[in-house]
């Protein structure tokens, strides 16, 4: 199918299914990169959350058990509190430096309740047939973090079962929905938020926190590239689809 049309000295003419396949690629570089500037967005909101945020003291988790979840991210906690050997869990598949590994989330005391906190990478057996022991500390110690709250909850086919027994391996984390069980197997209200703790506190494993996984000049990178390939397909197009090419030669010529 083919059209041509007359505008005066500019003429229009081509094949129709391309000149449709062309808008709709355009529709696409166009929405893409309107999406990178929304993620550039996005990112520069966390990381002015989190300038924010560590400009506030330090405070007990128990003063912020009743704070809304958008207010906890972030938030600087520390308090003293006590490890159990057994009660961890694994969170698998976490890869540090190309290596695999876990990342240990220990149920930590904090007055009556515990707290989640995650200490970091641990690294695991390459050939998968066994499961790391993380040796944890014993007696009182201090405690220092912040509080991870994730964007959203993780997409999966089947939401997993709260861990039976501990210490245990999974996959993700449900604090919301595994609080109950939690406490049933360890006999004490848990809190339903993580902790990552201070990547410079002595409790720690492999700690490195990032803000965001990618800066919002990342994106906004991103984004100039992909409408700079809808610049490009619009000039390609109106040069092979119009002889505007021709008239702008004339115009030029003495």
């Amino acid at each position: 199918m083919h059209f041509n049309r007359t505008l005066g000295p500019l003429t229009v003419k081509g094949d129709l299914r391309a000149l449709v396949a062309g808008i709709i690629l355009l529709g696409l570089l166009i929405n893409l990169g309107s999406w990178q500037l929304a993620r550039a967005t996005e990112k520069s909101a966390l990381v002015d959350r989190w300038e924010a945020r560590a400009a506030l003291p330090a405070v007990h988790p128990k003063t912020l058990s009743t704070e809304p979840p958008e207010s906890l991210a972030d938030r600087q906690v520390t308090w003293r509190g006590l490890f159990q050997a057994e009660d961890y869990l694994l969170l698998d598949n976490r890869i540090h430096q190309g290596r695999v590994g876990y990342h240990v989330v220990a149920l930590v005391s904090a007055e009556d309740a515990l707290v989640p906190v995650n200490l970091g990478w641990l690294a695991g057996d390459p050939s998968r047939r066994t499961e790391p022991t993380p040796v944890l500390p014993e007696g009182p110690v201090s405690v220092s973090g912040r509080i991870y709250v994730p964007a959203g909850k993780p997409l999966m086919m089947q939401k997993p079962e709260a861990p039976a027994s501990l210490p245990a391996t999974v996959q993700t984390l449900y604090w919301d929905d595994w609080q109950r069980s939690l406490s049933t197997l360890t006999g004490r209200a848990v809190y339903p938020f993580e902790v990552r703790v201070d990547q410079r506190s002595p409790l720690a494993f492999v700690a490195e926190w990032p803000i965001v996984n990618q800066s919002p000049a990342k994106h906004i990178g991103y984004a100039i590239q992909w409408f700079a390939m809808a610049a490009v397909l619009v000039f390609i197009g109106v040069w092979r689809l119009t002889n505007l090419g021709a008239i702008l030669t004339r115009r030029a010529s003495p």
